[in-house]
């Protein structure tokens, strides 16, 4: 039988996932298991390496039975996942401790010492990216410094895709994406000594894996895991770049023709794009992401804000409260959706602002600053309800803009995906305040597609993505949407003022955090 299905396992923070394509970009199926994030003292977020693997084993086994005689259909697995965080294991490649996630806190200290210093922009000048709480770099040092034991237990420290990867082959590696842009130069492709002197931590250089181009490097699949999981052993297995980059190329953003952005409004709000001039950032602004991109001698480039959709959420679950106090019972999110749609339509753009900083771990761009707080600016008498709606919208895409804006993005056109895109309003206000036409993606799985067509070109059935898009990307596509030419006028001037509520807050953020500890403490 034709190996005629290939699928992308999209490890996220809360769900793992296997989705099953076609070898032409068509969904056919998918199974997924909620994963667990422990939240713990000190600013600790978490993940048992153990268990995330019997996820695996739990989501594979829930796609096996969806489809008839998988085993002999399927060419291989491609493997993404969520970025950064540190996943650290002993020589026998057993866990050392629980994994400390991109949503961890506990460097937030050491980064904003790092930051505040010649360490900050020594490093982003050779790393191009910005140090930040999420990075295994502070995240380490924080471990070095307050667990010395367990860091003597720690042969290698991977990634939560490298960590699969290993237990699905037994291979020890992890991909060009992530490694360069904490340890070493995304543009020299390598580990640079220079960082370890920098962060003056150079125990840390022994326990990173050797870093693979993921369109160079095919795994195969170990007996044991074949075995548990009723697969043929030798499968080949794809390590893939990291999920954000990922998507970027499910979405198409590597085109020569056409600068395109992509922006993933969901948890949190994700803004990426191709570099294919590698150009060098402005180091001491100390900003977003720069990811070597696999099969391309390009750099993909990120931007994330903390939080997307979960200011939407937040909303929501206030109208809910009141909602079921008079009334007893909830409203559908759907039904809330609609009624945000509808009148926020009707309200006014720019009357108030709305800063989307609901992150209890701050913000991380494009500025970081682990005490920023989520605020409503401007409110009168004449305030209503629905403004405060439409300013929250009108808040994702002022952050949007500033993200693209400040890592100095020069787009033709935005791609949008994620729950939040499914508001026309919200994508006309996104439009607006980045005068970029839009473009909506009609596939959640960006991820797990952007994995299998590394897988793709890994396996020798396509040369590059841009030969892929046609199949897997463009069928996906919904028509482009022209921004509101006179809309984006309102908007042009009023993102400064966004700007300059954010910016002069610190001290209150410093006062409000530093009062919070206080009463925390008693």
């Amino acid at each position: 039988m034709s190996k005629e299905i290939i699928v992308g396992l999209d490890a996220g923070t809360s769900l793992i996932k296997f989705v099953a394509f076609d070898k032409y970009g068509k969904y056919i199926d998918s199974a997924s298991v909620e994963n667990k994030v422990y939240y713990r003292e000190g600013g600790k977020a978490e993940q048992n390496l153990e268990e995330t693997w019997n996820k695996v084993i739990e989501a594979f086994k829930l796609l096996n039975n969806k489809i008839d005689r998988l085993s002999e259909k399927l060419e291989a697995i491609c493997i993404t996942g969520q970025g950064d965080g540190s996943w650290p294991i002993d020589k026998e490649g057993a866990p050392v401790g629980d994994a400390a996630l991109w949503l961890d806190g506990r460097s937030g200290d050491i980064i904003d010492n790092w930051r505040n210093s010649e360490i900050g922009p020594k490093i982003t000048e050779i790393t191009h990216t910005g140090l930040n709480p999420s990075m295994q770099s502070g995240q380490m040092f924080h471990i070095f410094k307050n667990e010395p034991e367990r860091f003597k237990k720690i042969d290698k420290v991977i990634r939560c895709k490298d960590w699969i990867f290993y237990k699905l082959t037994g291979e020890l590696v992890t991909d060009i994406s992530e490694s360069f842009m904490t340890w070493g130069s995304p543009i020299e492709r390598k580990y640079k000594n220079e960082v370890f002197e920098i962060f003056n931590f150079k125990q840390m250089k022994e326990k990173l894996p050797e870093p693979v181009d993921s369109t160079d490097y095919v795994g195969k699949l170990s007996s044991q895991s074949a075995k548990i999981i009723s697969l043929n052993e030798g499968l080949p297995i794809v390590l893939a770049p990291v999920d954000v980059v990922c998507s970027g190329i499910g979405s198409g953003f590597v085109d020569k023709k056409k600068k395109i952005g992509c922006t993933i409004l969901g948890t949190a709000g994700i803004h990426i794009f191709t570099d294919f001039e590698n150009k060098k950032p402005n180091f001491k602004k100390q900003l977003g992401y720069t990811c070597s991109l696999a099969g391309s001698p390009a750099n993909a480039k990120m931007v994330s804000n903390m939080v997307a959709s979960l200011n939407t959420d937040w909303l929501i679950e206030i109208f809910n409260s009141f909602f079921k106090d008079i009334n007893g019972s909830d409203l559908e999110k759907k039904n809330i959706l609609e009624l945000f749609e509808k009148n926020a339509s009707l309200a006014d753009p720019a009357k108030i602002f709305y800063h989307p900083f609901i992150s209890p771990n701050g913000e991380r761009g494009p500025f970081v600053n682990v005490k920023a707080r989520a605020q409503f600016l401007g409110l009168n008498t004449t305030t209503k309800v629905y403004d405060l709606v439409r300013a929250l919208y009108e808040s994702l895409a002022y952050a949007c803009k500033d993200c693209y804006s400040e890592f100095g993005a020069e787009l033709e056109l935005l791609r949008l995906t994620g729950g939040a895109s499914n508001s026309s309003l919200v994508r006309k206000i996104v439009g607006s305040v980045n005068q970029l036409d839009t473009q909506v993606i009609e596939n959640s799985e960006q991820g797990a597609a952007g994995a299998c067509m590394v897988g793709m070109i890994a396996l020798d059935e396509a040369k590059s993505y841009e030969d892929l898009n046609d199949k897997w990307v463009n069928q996906y596509l919904k028509n482009v949407e022209k921004f509101d030419e006179k809309l984006s006028i309102i908007y042009e001037k009023a993102f400064s003022v966004y700007k300059k509520g954010y910016e002069n807050m610190s001290e209150f953020w410093n006062s409000n955090y530093n009062f919070q500890n206080k009463i925390n403490e008693n």
